[in-house]
């Protein structure tokens, strides 16, 4: 193997190891692969189909070999579109199951061997190792067992079972008496059951690689790729809570922001002037309506479990301050409510008794979406969920702390068109409606639903906009039925459906938006009147 021939197969300066291209080589020749599709050029193996190519003679291969998956997942009895189809096809043909680093040429296996850091976290309060007892997350789980049996003796036994616990694995404690017998379960049923305590050498990523699998190891991944450094990973994060409550708002530039303030302010003073750890706080609750955009305060965990759902009078000075600088402070279903009695707050007590009305109306907010979701207008829902936010890339430029208040000198936004962006919206979709399935349901709710002829009568007017769509709107909310059915399938099946939710004729949609919103803002002015009513008047 010459430099020449490792630097064709090398990549932004960085050449592959000698044994990755051997490999490489070895998968693009083996009749397990026959038929890839664009699998050679010029005696180099096109190894990579990345989705995100938009121009070049490659830029379908991702597509062909997608479909060349497909039909190999058939051809070994995997149904297409069946929980993580690709990848258990992926790790069912593979001749070999191991593969070397395309950096390092370590050969890792494929399967669930190697111990994620919660595994040692448990084994340290069990077995009361010595602070340096050394543990590697390269040694696969079977040699860590015989060299803790070596060095603990028949106590690791009793331990095992409550080392290796997760809610899908039953362990057969009672059956297994002796070393021998959990390392035998330990290869033969333990590992192919994929334990989430455990990680494969390499991660899928079909149709991605030619092979189904990342090139780098786990041995080098978060080194390679910076994207996967754990720092960098720390700085992503998601609030969950948007999607369960509809709130409106830039979440993917929230998020990004909020995973900035982790990685970066977490041990600042927090605005209260307690010291860290402090997390990044909506100074308007996303709880209560209000959008979920890159603004917020430090607040250590006492200030912020103390606040709850709960706002002061100075969060509410805060956020009119806001509001009149242009910023989009409340989402659209809470807007009317807000408007009218935010000038209303002049103490802590009113701003209290506001946050109680706002409470009220998002759970008739979530009534009018349950009933929405019950009569099948899927892609209508689809549409208040600004699935949009996630075709941007967003970051921020010298985040800093002043006074308690999250500040930075530029948002950095860039256009994305990435497998993740779509993996983001389908997430969100899935929790969303998932949220209407159970809203109502969660032990120690109690909603208080505002039911008046003027939004029975808007509502009403929607779902009759609605019922008269066309064809292909109907088509599509039986589809996102189907998918959101089976919650092992929903998100690769919603992932599928995307094209679609994007085409939604926005003509027929808006008249009932429109109708949606009248029946809020009259939800909202029956709460308003309610400004005095002992439920919200602290006694």
């Amino acid at each position: 193997m010459t430099i020449e021939t490792e630097h064709k197969y090398g990549g932004r300066g960085r050449p592959w190891h000698a044994d990755f291209i051997k490999y490489v080589h070895f998968i693009a020749n083996h009749p397990t692969y026959a038929g890839m599709p664009d699998a050679m050029e010029d005696g180099r193996v096109q190894w990579e189909a990345p989705s995100n190519r938009t121009s070049g003679r490659f830029k379908e291969t991702h597509n062909k070999r997608r479909q060349w998956w497909r039909e190999k997942a058939k051809s070994v009895g995997i149904e297409p579109d069946t929980a993580n189809w690709i990848s258990r096809t992926a790790k069912l043909i593979h001749p070999t199951k191991k593969k070397p680093c395309k950096i390092c040429g370590k050969v890792a296996e494929l399967r669930y061997v190697y111990p994620q850091q919660r595994l040692f976290g448990r084994l340290r309060k069990r077995l009361v190792v010595p602070s340096d007892y050394a543990f590697d997350m390269l040694e696969p789980i079977s040699s860590l067992v015989k060299r803790l049996h070596k060095d603990f003796g028949d106590k690791i036994l009793t331990d095992l079972p409550e080392v290796l616990a997760t809610g899908d694995i039953e362990i057969p404690s009672s059956e297994l008496h002796s070393i021998a017998d959990w390392l035998t379960w330990i290869e033969n049923v333990y590992i192919p059951l994929e334990p989430s305590i455990l990680s494969p050498g390499a991660m899928s990523n079909a149709p991605d690689r030619f092979d189904g699998f990342h090139s780098d190891n786990i041995c080098c991944r978060q080194t390679a790729d910076k994207g996967r450094h754990k720092d960098n990973l720390a700085g992503y994060v998601t609030d969950r809570r948007v999607f369960e409550y509809w709130a409106a708002g830039d979440w993917v530039a929230a998020d990004r922001l909020m995973g900035k303030v982790r990685t970066i302010l977490k041990y600042d003073p927090c605005r209260n002037l307690h010291s860290g750890p402090c997390d990044a706080d909506h100074i308007g609750p996303i709880s209560l309506g209000f959008t979920h955009r890159p603004a917020f305060q430090l607040l250590c965990g006492p200030c912020n479990s103390g606040k709850n759902n709960r706002m002061t009078a100075s969060d509410v000075a805060f956020l009119i301050a806001h509001e009149n600088s242009g910023e989009n402070v409340i989402s659209w279903h809470s807007r009317r409510l807000w408007d009218l009695r935010k000038n209303s707050v002049g103490d802590n007590e009113t701003a209290l008794r506001l946050s109680k009305l706002l409470r009220e109306n998002r759970h008739t907010l979530m009534y009018f979406l349950q009933r929405l979701f019950e009569a099948g207008h899927h892609a209508f829902l689809t549409t208040l969920l600004e699935l949009g936010r996630a075709d941007f890339e967003v970051d921020f430029e010298n985040v800093h702390a002043d006074n308690g208040l999250v500040r930075f000198d530029r948002e950095i936004r860039t256009m994305r068109i990435t497998k993740y962006a779509n993996e983001q919206k389908v997430r969100r979709c899935r929790i969303a409606f998932d949220e209407l399935l159970t809203y109502f349901a969660k032990e120690n709710r109690s909603a208080f639903v505002i039911k008046v002829d003027k939004s029975e009568t808007a509502f009403n007017d929607a779902i009759a906009i609605l019922d008269d769509e066309s064809e292909v709107c109907k088509m599509l909310n039986r589809d996102i039925g189907k998918a959101l059915a089976d919650k092992k399938t929903a998100e690769q099946k919603l992932l599928e459906l995307l094209p679609r939710i994007a085409t939604i004729p926005m003509a027929e949609v808006c008249p009932a938006q429109k109708k949606l919103q009248a029946a809020m803002d009259a939800v909202g002015e029956v709460l308003s009147e309610m400004w005095t009513h002992e439920r919200f008047v602290r006694t």
